[in-house]
């Protein structure tokens, strides 16, 4: 029989200790946290790198006119600190923005107003638009969510319940400080993969590379040596995050920081982390990180040729003691168990190797008989405090969740299940699992409820920013099926400035949407600000039909359908 090594979710020692805002954590989660201090960071003669404002470092290059912003936080009130720091070691203002990718670039309204777009170039990846796109479609108000519970929106700031930190950077934003507003420039320059070009004086080649996005692009400037990029973090790479994504390719991580150890840089600006000096210092942390990646793959794929299923590859996939100690390799923001099996799934799919899980009983199902089987819910409670006591937080948190699905949702059996779970966070290195352990206990507590989102990530200025069809496309998940219980409909939407329409048709309650317009049962004239303020809640439906800026024809019912769900 083979040994399997004891977790710390299933009875071996975590070394527990209390943190800088009084978080009850595993101590080298706290101590990890103390690269994000709020600091720029002198990279090299005209490179700074500001860390310690939201998740996302924001870096300036000084070029002859102006400064050469590489990224903006994720809110209007974080690039304010970026402008605040950054201006004490340059006064020079804004020449170009630079996009490494489609996250961290919420804060750009900060440095370029309304009505200067065209004054300042934006650079970015060409794939850039189309995964903002994607962030605000199909799945995007799952998306919202679960990011909020994976960074800790619901949680304390202070407290036995708090995060200190969030594996890559301090935080996502401060509630405690400011009301998060975004507000996005799109780009109006892409790049082509390997291109040099000339910014406000400034050498730079640009690599098209994955990170966390496909979109991602790493930026070589060679006449100081420096290399920013977004793929060797500070932590062991997440080929999944637990908010859900796109199977992101190790193989594809791997080329880019092979780009990286070929550049040979002095300095090495991360979209994460502090930066990074000395080219063998450098050379060796990346080549660390890369073989972490590879061996995860690699390893995996060898176990899955081997027939073993996700969780048989969970015990089988394990790193070298050299690979696992790292510069940059910690388990401080996700743990390989979630990479491996997301490995798996990119590249076979959900289905594992037991028949049984084609068709298994429902969870509730499977919780009435499993009580019945152990004797009784009490003996089942029982199980899960004499777990508790052994320190086996997984096995107490499964049992736990069978009186909840079996029918005994009580205030004790919560309880029972919150306290595995915190214990659980509180046991991890890594920030994501403990943000999610710790979530899920405080909603079994009461005390939070993850369906009401802590911050509006849509608002007026960022639909502004897409194109029409954008929102128009969520209708089909928005409008309720009954609508064409008796019959198809036909719903025009006609947009001015820019002069566009959409006509829905409703049938076998499905909606199917194409450009333009012809008859309809219902027709809404609308300015496509307008709509934009109703879409961003910045204005009532209601209103915008008073003042006249909605017009409706037709089937008014049938109309207002969407503009309950617009707005």
């Amino acid at each position: 029989m083979t040994t399997i090594p004891r977790s710390v979710y299933m009875g071996a020692p975590a070394d527990i200790g209390i943190g800088p805002r009084g978080e009850v954590a595993h101590r080298a989660y706290s101590e990890h946290g103390r690269q994000f201090e709020r600091k720029v960071h002198a990279v090299a003669p005209g490179v700074w790198c500001h860390v310690g404002a939201c998740l996302g470092n924001s870096t300036a290059i000084e070029g002859r006119r102006g400064l050469i912003v590489v990224d903006t936080g994720d809110c209007i009130e974080q690039a304010r600190m970026h402008q605040e720091d950054f201006g004490r070691v340059c006064d020079k203002p804004l020449s170009s923005l630079l996009y490494t990718h489609s996250h961290y670039i919420f804060g750009s309204r900060a440095w370029v107003p309304a009505g200067h777009e065209d004054q300042v170039e934006v650079w970015a990846h060409p794939d850039l638009m189309r995964n903002m796109l994607r962030m605000v479609g199909d799945l995007s108000p799952t998306f919202i969510r679960r990011a909020a519970i994976q960074f800790g929106m619901f949680l304390p700031r202070e407290g036995e319940d708090a995060m200190s930190h969030q594996g890559l950077g301090p935080f996502v934003f401060e509630f405690d400080k400011y009301q998060p507003t975004t507000g996005f420039v799109r780009p109006n320059r892409t790049t082509t993969d390997g291109r040099t070009v000339e910014i406000d004086g400034v050498r730079m080649q640009f690599f098209h590379t994955w990170g966390d996005t496909d979109d991602t692009l790493l930026i070589s400037l060679p006449e100081t040596g420096t290399v920013i990029n977004n793929i060797a973090w500070p932590a062991m790479f997440n080929i999944y995050t637990l908010r859900g994504d796109v199977f992101r390719n190790p193989v594809e991580l791997l080329r880019g920081l092979d780009r990286i150890i070929e550049l040979a840089p002095e300095h090495l600006v991360g979209v994460h982390g502090v930066p990074l000096h000395g080219r063998e210092a450098i050379r060796q942390a990346v080549t660390e990180y890369r073989d972490t990646i590879q061996f995860t793959y690699d390893q995996t794929v060898r176990g899955i040729n081997a027939g073993l299923s996700p969780d048989e590859l969970v015990d089988f996939v394990r790193l070298p003691e050299a690979l696992a100690r790292g510069r940059l390799t910690g388990q401080f923001y996700g743990e390989l168990p979630f990479h491996v099996r997301q490995i798996y799934a990119g590249l076979v799919g959900w289905f594992g190797k037991d028949t049984t899980e084609l068709h298994r009983p429902s969870p509730a199902e499977q919780a009435t008989r499993t009580i019945a089987l152990a004797g009784g819910p009490a003996r089942v409670a029982d199980a899960v405090r004499d777990a508790l006591d052994r320190r086996e937080y997984a096995w107490a948190a499964q049992m736990a969740g069978w009186l909840l699905d079996g029918g005994f949702d009580d205030e004790s059996n919560r309880r029972l299940k919150a306290r595995a779970l915190r214990s659980m966070g509180q046991a991890t290195t890594a920030a994501n699992t403990r943000s999610w352990y710790l979530t899920q206990a405080r909603e079994l507590e009461g005390k939070v409820d993850t369906r009401i989102p802590p911050i509006r990530f849509v608002n007026a200025g960022m639909v502004r920013q897409m194109p029409p069809a954008t929102y128009v496309n969520g209708l089909r998940f928005q409008l309720p099926p009954q609508l064409s219980a008796d019959g198809p409909r036909r719903i025009v939407l006609n947009f001015s400035d820019p002069d566009v329409a959409f006509t829905l048709q409703l049938r076998h309650g499905v909606v199917q949407i194409a450009q333009g317009a012809g008859a309809a049962d219902a027709v809404l004239t609308i300015p496509f600000d307008a709509w934009a303020r109703l879409v961003g809640r910045e204005a009532k439906a209601q209103a915008l039909v008073d003042a006249g800026e909605i017009r409706i024809e037709g089937d008014a019912a049938l109309a207002g359908a969407v503009l309950r769900v617009g707005g």
